[in-house]
C-alpha cells in the first residue's frame, strides 16, 4: 500500500508545480486578465478596432453621373422669358416661344398706335378750344367773365400752371358760359373730342396690362 501511494503523491506534486508555472506565465503576459483580489471591483476592458472607409462612388455603385445632352437651365429660361417673352422657350427649344414673342410685338405695336391716337386727339381738342386769352377762340376768359361776373384770375393761374388740367376743366357745366355760339352745342363737340382721346388712352393702358401679363405667362 505504501509503495502504491508514493507514485500517486509524486504525480500530484508534479501537477501542482506545472500548474503554478503556467499561472505565473499567464500573469506575466500583457494579454492576461489582471488578478482580482481583496475588495477590488473588476473593470471591463474593451478593445475597439478602427475601420476606415472611403465613402464615394465605386465600380459597383448604383449612383452614377450621367450627362444629359442639350440640357437647359429652367431658372435661366424663366429669367429670359420674364425679360423678353418667348426667348426662354426658344432657349429651351420649345416652339411656343414664337407665339409669346409674336404677342409681345403685337402688344407693343398696339400700345404705340393707341398712344399716338390719344395724343393726336388731345391736340385736336386743344386746338378746337383755342387760346382762352384770344377773343376769337371757342372758349375765352373774357366771354366767361362777362357771362358770370366772376374774376377769371384763378382760371388764368390754372392755365399758366397746367394747360391739360385747364382744358379738362372747361368741359364741365360750371364753365359752359365761356363757349362761343350755342354754348351747349359747342361744348358738346369739344366733349366728343375729349372722349375719343380718353378712349385711346384707355386702350393704350389695356395694351400695357396685356404686355405685363404676357411677360408673367412666358416666365411661368
Amino acid at each position: 500500500m505504501r509503495r502504491a501511494a508514493a507514485p500517486a503523491l509524486l504525480l500530484a506534486v508534479c501537477l501542482a508545480l506545472a500548474h503554478a508555472e503556467a499561472g505565473a506565465a499567464i500573469r506575466g503576459s500583457s494579454l492576461a486578465v489582471p488578478l482580482v483580489t481583496g475588495s477590488e471591483r473588476p473593470q471591463l476592458t474593451l478593445a475597439q478596432r478602427a475601420i476606415e472607409r472611403s465613402w464615394g462612388p465605386s465600380d459597383d455603385s448604383i449612383y452614377i453621373s450621367v450627362d444629359v445632352p442639350e440640357w437647359r437651365s429652367e431658372g435661366l429660361a424663366a429669367l429670359l422669358s420674364a425679360a423678353v417673352p418667348g426667348t426662354g422657350q426658344i432657349y429651351s427649344g420649345e416652339s411656343s416661344g414664337l407665339w409669346f414673342f409674336f404677342a409681345e410685338a403685337v402688344g407693343w405695336t398696339a400700345n404705340r398706335i393707341y398712344l399716338h391716337k390719344a395724343h393726336t386727339g388731345r391736340d385736336h381738342a386743344t386746338d378746337f378750344a383755342g387760346d382762352p386769352a384770344d377773343s376769337t377762340s371757342a372758349w375765352t376768359f373774357e366771354r366767361w367773365a362777362a357771362a358770370t361776373g366772376v374774376d377769371p384770375g384763378e382760371l388764368e393761374a390754372i392755365y399758366a400752371r397746367d394747360r391739360q388740367a385747364f382744358y379738362e376743366l372747361i368741359a364741365r357745366d360750371d364753365y359752359l358760359a365761356g363757349w362761343s355760339g350755342t354754348p351747349a352745342a359747342t361744348r358738346g363737340v369739344y366733349r366728343g373730342l375729349r372722349e375719343d382721346m380718353q378712349t385711346q388712352y384707355d386702350r393704350a393702358r389695356l395694351a400695357g396690362y396685356a404686355l405685363w401679363l404676357n411677360h408673367v405667362l412666358a416666365a411661368v
